[in-house]
């Protein structure tokens, strides 16, 4: 079954080494989002998909907008079968779905109906959920209502962080297909209906969800820094970031964000319930550190209050 890979996203390269490894399977080529600049000096750089592509010698397509008749007629001479959707970025047109005579099938990083939309895996963690997983579902129009035909589910570990999940999902996605491809090839694949009462979007995460909104429990923000890789906090305006922290246990608080207490190797802040225990936070232009050494060049006095932040919901 020769299969063409549609991904841009780290977290579909263990899927598409799947088919490239499968002695059941051809990957006849990878279409992909164009470059894009990175990091401070906006350097233009591929993405790890396209990388990937290049290094194993794989047919790389990267249109600029959402394939056209020349992706479909690129695809066709390649003589994909089947086209396999994970983590693209980009919506599809019907023309391009019902092209592959074997169709085309999307990897979701939830399990569906819950979880559609840009950031299900990040969302998992930040809202506290003890397991997700992986759906093979049918691409339709409306965003991830597709039938389904199997999932894997995902355990999500109490200390949990996105990078760590990501991860994981990449290894539950090359599963989950690998143990359809019999099926796809044999279209025998059994598809079920979403129950539409039971959906809920996640959205696309922005710089804003990474600050902190004290007026939450300490639970909620440490699930929320490991979700999405750190914590924004400001004093009078000055950012710093925080790397790793845990939730304490305590009471319903009246000052959200004031620093309870300052030792050599944590910081407690009060939220509306509990207290952050910051473990490693950043200064501006400067490394990550561990509260002892950050407190060795930058001052945090007890009763100093945080600058505050309102953080909009995380489900549409």
């Amino acid at each position: 079954m020769k299969i063409a890979f549609m991904a841009s996203d780290a977290v579909a390269i263990p899927a598409i080494e799947s088919v490239w490894k499968n002695p059941k399977t051809e990957l006849v080529a990878i279409v992909s989002n164009p470059d894009k600049p990175k990091g401070r000096g906006g350097k233009v750089s591929p993405n790890d998909v396209s990388t990937w592509a290049v290094s194993h010698g794989v047919l790389l397509l990267r249109p600029e907008k959402s394939p056209d008749k020349d992706v479909i007629e690129a695809l066709k001479n390649a003589g994909a079968e089947c086209v396999v959707v994970m983590a693209y970025g980009r919506i599809l047109k019907e023309e391009f779905l019902n092209f592959a005579p074997l169709g085309c099938l999307n990897l979701h990083g939830s399990i569906l109906p819950e979880l559609r939309g840009a950031s299900p895996i990040e969302t998992a963690i930040a809202l506290g959920k003890t397991s997700t997983g992986v759906s093979l579902m049918r691409i339709v129009k409306k965003m991830d209502a597709g039938d389904v035909a199997d999932v894997v589910e995902t355990e999500i570990s109490p200390r949990e962080t996105g990078k760590s999940l990501r991860e994981k999902i990449g290894i539950d996605a090359a599963r989950l297909l690998e143990r359809n491809f019999d099926k796809i090839a044999e279209k025998t694949l059994v598809f079920t209906p979403q129950n539409e009462e039971n959906a809920t979007y996640s959205r696309k995460i922005s710089k804003s969800d990474l600050y902190l909104d004290f007026s939450k429990s300490a639970r909620e923000l440490d699930l929320r820094i490991r979700a999405f890789g750190c914590g924004i906090v400001s004093i009078n305006g000055e950012v710093l970031k925080i790397g790793e922290a845990f939730a304490n246990s305590g009471g319903k608080n009246i000052k959200f964000g004031m620093v309870a207490s300052v030792s050599k190797d944590r910081i407690l802040i009060s939220c509306a319930e509990g207290f952050l225990n910051v473990q490693k936070i950043q200064a501006p232009c400067a490394k990550m550190l561990s509260v002892s050494q950050f407190l060795n060049g930058y001052k945090i006095d007890h009763g100093v209050v945080f600058d505050k932040f309102e953080n909009e919901k995380l489900l549409k």
